[in-house]
């Protein structure tokens, strides 16, 4: 029998970069909600592992979800294998987390029909190594987050209710990209300007505020559309903002008409839009009991 799963998009209510480690990776403060849009998986026992996807470039060994599944069968020695065949509705290279959601789910349901057993804090700490947005996915429920984003606890505040539209500009910034013009480029305080771009740490300052990011400036000269996208979004919004590394950006409306009409602005600019809320928990927990 085969089911059918979503994949959630996730959007950072902020983000903020507080330092550099020693090994390159960024140490972050951010927020996570999602959003009631998503990829699909389709699920199945196998005799052995095989992903495919609806984009045939994402098929195969090389798809996160193949290499997360493979890991976990080998660590906990389990026998059977799995069918997966994923649904992309979430652009890439947009901030919204696709692939990693993608894993997660699929890591959701492989540990409820293999019947591994791993509880949420297991599965994050297996999960982290493959992928900083993994564990948002994993935790269930919308969160903060501090280290390299696996440092997780419920999110204290309202998740904004209004009507929100979430847009991507036809093109993608790679994460990578992102964080190294970040790191190239003199948009923070450094610790030592001499040596190596070391942010410094203003997470103990108080709260950031909603649509507060780091990367916006850096995801907008690698990405000119993006910045265009945004413009509009700011003048017919009530607020709005980039999520994660770029290039979507999401906008909260006061009515849904409003988001209606903002859509069909950012339609005209080419940009892949969706009208929707933001969810506070992780659709599939109701699914299969996660």
């Amino acid at each position: 029998m085969t089911n059918n799963y979503p994949a959630p998009a996730k959007v950072n209510l902020h983000l903020a970069i507080t330092d550099v480690r020693d090994d390159g990776f960024h140490e972050l403060d951010t927020s996570f909600v999602y959003v009631d849009v998503a990829d699909h998986l389709d699920i199945s026992l196998a005799k052995d592992l095989q992903v495919t996807c609806n984009i045939p470039a994402l098929s195969g060994e090389k798809n996160l979800v193949f290499q997360v599944l493979q890991a976990f069968r080998e660590t906990f020695d389990v026998t059977q294998g799995l069918s997966v065949h994923i649904d992309k509705i979430l652009p890439a290279q947009a901030g919204l987390g696709g692939g990693s959601s993608d894993a997660a789910t699929a890591l959701m349901v492989a540990n409820h029909i293999w019947d591994v057993g791993c509880d949420t804090e297991s599965l994050i700490a297996f999960a982290a190594p493959f992928g900083a947005d993994i564990p948002c996915f994993l935790f269930g429920q919308a969160s903060l987050a501090q280290g390299v984003g696996e440092k997780l606890k419920p999110y204290p505040h309202v998740i904004p209710h209004e009507s929100i539209v979430l847009a991507w500009p036809g093109k993608g910034v790679s994460t990578a990209a992102a964080f190294a013009h970040f790191d190239k480029n003199i948009f923070h305080a450094l610790t030592d300007e001499k040596a190596e771009a070391k942010v410094r740490a203003r997470s103990d300052a108080g709260d950031f505020e909603m649509g507060y990011n780091d990367l916006e400036q850096s995801a907008k000269m690698l990405c000119p559309p993006l910045e265009n996208m945004l413009v509009v979004m700011r003048q017919q919004s009530v607020r709005a903002w980039m999520s994660g590394s770029g290039s979507a950006c999401v906008a909260l409306c006061d009515s849904s008409e409003d988001a209606n009409r903002l859509k069909d602005s950012l339609a005209d600019l080419g940009a892949w839009v969706h009208v929707g809320k933001f969810l506070q928990k992780h659709p599939l927990t109701i699914n299969i009991g996660a």
